[in-house]
């Protein structure tokens, strides 16, 4: 039983039931309602109490744990808006360029969650790290123009600053540890726009670091109408590489070794690129396909999936209204959930399929080396385990000048047949093939059985 899977999608299911149904009043009460109705679970039958408990649980602590959150960040910021009033701000990123001057976003002395100053341009010269106080008017980040905007919330900031005075620069901390990953990703910036220009700057910036916006409009276009415009996201192929160059700078069979380097490499990565939800997902699945042998546990992709989710939504419970993190857990659900389902759909037709397009590769194969070459040799499998050649091939009547084929033929087919069932059994006994390989060596027979009648066609339109 998937213990923290269910516990975790729990937790989930909470969280989207109180950012999109429930209103904010009713959390508490329907946190209760999910706890009453856990311990009414100890009366269900022993194969759903366990689950029906976990699920049940997770999703009252989600409701209350929203609730809390809201009552102790949220509420505090909106109260705020539409004020003005000095800030002392740390930087918590890079500044970028706006077409009014330049914005960041921050963190305000005295306010539990984080807002995004719009400032002018002399805030580029800053790092992360550094402090800016300032007189500024605070506008809700949810609701602009009278259109409610969760892009802001998903992320954690909750007002917008905008710069009303003359901003003071102070040196802050920029040598803390918290801000290296920031300083890294910008060092490889630099070092990408020394090394390139042009597009090509800007699609390795988005590829590596995640930044997209350095690509031009017409780059930006062509990716999206080939349908590729997803690679620029920094999600799990590139988690996997990572995680793949620091085995191969390991070694193989060292998976303690591997764990415990690839696991902060990930995480400093992440915190890198911007801690998307799609790259958080990837890490923590990747971190606990790494770390799963250690505990002598298999590797469950679901349960990875989840724990990701629920790291997320702990941290910020309006990052479930992100349409990235939607759209990233929703397509790896779908495919651990569908997956598995096409996967044994096809099991029966699978080895029929293949053999069909073994027999079709083959045959040209086989007729353009007879023609050309005089014989004809099986490669890969059917060369090792069955050794057929074109003296097989000859005794059931494949060779040039026959006219048709002989009921000698067919005896020589069985021939051939019965050798190579005979070593299939070899394969079996000494080579250690699985039945997959037992059934593409009997597609391999009716290839020889069948290509005795294409030559006799071939033959015949010739004469």
């Amino acid at each position: 039983m998937r213990r923290l899977a269910l516990f975790c999608g729990g937790f989930a299911a909470g969280i989207f039931l109180a950012q999109y149904l429930l209103p904010g009043g009713w959390l508490l009460s329907g946190g209760l309602v999910c706890l009453a109705l856990g311990f009414g679970a100890l009366l269900l039958p022993e194969c759903w109490r366990k689950r029906a408990i976990l699920c049940l649980v997770g999703a009252a602590l989600a409701l209350g744990w929203n609730w809390l959150y809201v009552r102790q960040v949220s509420e505090p910021m909106e109260a705020l808006a539409d004020s003005q009033r000095a800030l002392t701000m740390t930087l918590t990123e890079y500044p970028t360029e706006t077409r009014f001057g330049a914005k960041a976003a921050v963190e305000a002395e005295g306010l539990p969650g984080r807002l995004t100053y719009y400032g002018d341009t002399a805030l580029l010269q800053l790092c992360p790290g550094q402090r800016i106080t300032d007189d500024v008017y605070l506008q809700s980040a949810s609701r602009i123009r009278d259109d409610d905007v969760t892009v802001f919330n998903s992320k954690g900031v909750f007002l917008l600053a905008y710069s009303r005075g003359t901003p003071a620069f102070g040196k802050g901390d920029p040598d803390a540890v918290r801000w290296w990953p920031a300083r890294l990703g910008r060092a490889m910036q630099e070092r990408i726009r020394t090394l390139f220009d042009g597009d090509d700057a800007g699609f390795l910036l988005a590829l590596l670091t995640g930044r997209k916006g350095e690509l031009s409009v017409q780059a930006d276009v062509d990716l999206s109408e080939a349908g590729v415009y997803h690679i620029l996201a920094v999600s799990g192929m590139h988690c996997a590489y990572l995680l793949a160059l620091v085995g191969f700078l390991t070694g193989k069979h060292r998976r303690r070794l591997t764990a415990a380097a690839a696991i902060p490499v990930l995480i400093f990565y992440a915190a890198l690129t911007g801690a998307s939800p799609s790259v958080v997902r990837a890490c923590v699945m990747l971190s606990f396909l790494t770390a799963a042998p250690l505990f002598r546990r298999e590797s469950d992709p679901p349960t990875a999936m989840l724990a990701a989710l629920f790291l997320i939504l702990v941290n910020n419970p309006f990052a479930v209204k992100s349409v990235s993190l939607q759209l990233s857990f929703g397509a790896v659900a779908g495919l651990l959930w569908l997956s598995p389902r096409v996967y044994r759909a096809l099991a029966v037709h699978y080895v029929e399929y293949a053999l069909s397009a073994c027999k079709r590769g083959l045959y040209l194969r086989i007729l353009v080396c007879d023609f050309v070459y005089g014989s004809c040799e099986l490669l890969g499998i059917g060369y090792e385990c069955l050794n057929c050649s074109y003296r097989d091939i000859e005794h059931i009547g494949f060779r040039p000048g026959s006219k048709n084929r002989s009921h000698n033929g067919d005896k020589k087919e069985s021939e051939v047949t019965d050798r190579v069932h005979a070593r299939s059994h070899y394969a079996s006994e000494y080579l250690r093939l699985d039945s997959d390989c037992f059934q593409l060596i009997a597609g391999l027979v009716e290839i020889l059985a069948d290509l005795a009648f294409v030559r006799e066609r071939l033959d015949r339109l010739a004469a």
